[in-house]
């Protein structure tokens, strides 16, 4: 069996964004079968839709756009970003909006999620519109 090794540069990068950012609640890995030798994730379970378990995948390829997500949320909403910051680069990956239920509290980061797709219509998987809570 051979034995692969980590690109321990990118995950240097990805455990001091965590340590900076405090994303532990976002940020998950696995090590084994074809994900070996280490896959990082981010959390985006019910980001999308509601109900379901969901993540995204942490690449050396995008891992500079997870930074600029987290920096743009914490201009936008001073001392937010470690917990918009995450969600905002999962939206931005898949160019779509955040269930209505899901979207931020704070409305000063609603720019930089409505940029990240088209309006989403109310239905199954969306209930609610941004701000209203279901």
């Amino acid at each position: 069996m051979k034995t692969l090794e980590p690109d321990y540069d990118f995950v240097m990068r990805v455990l001091k964004l965590a340590e900076r950012w405090d994303m532990y609640d976002n940020l998950t890995w696995i090590t084994y079968e074809e994900y070996a030798p280490i896959t990082f994730f981010i959390n985006c379970s019910d980001l999308f839709f509601w109900g379901t378990a969901d993540e995204e995948k942490l690449t050396p390829e995008n891992i500079e756009q997870l930074e600029m997500a987290l920096k743009d949320a914490e201009d936008a909403c001073k001392y937010y970003g470690h917990i918009y910051g995450p969600i905002l680069w999962c939206a931005r990956m898949r160019k779509q909006r955040p269930q209505g239920a899901a979207y931020p509290s704070k409305r000063e980061l609603w720019p930089l999620f409505d940029a990240c797709g088209p309006e989403r219509k109310i239905g199954f998987g969306n209930p609610s519109l941004p701000g209203d809570r279901v």
